[in-house]
């Protein structure tokens, strides 16, 4: 599968900031981090559809 790019999100200075210190902490990208949270919430309501 080819990756791409999703359009960008609006949120809240505070929370961009919760994200980069977590992804910091977990020595990931913050990109990283984003993509394993919707993979996460798809696999968990996809299959309430």
């Amino acid at each position: 599968m080819r990756d791409t790019t999703l359009p960008p999100v609006r949120v809240a200075a505070d929370f961009k900031e919760r994200l980069a210190r977590y992804a910091a902490s977990q020595d990931r990208d913050v990109s990283w981090v984003i993509r394993k949270a919707i993979e996460e919430y798809l696999d968990r309501h996809e299959d309430r559809e």
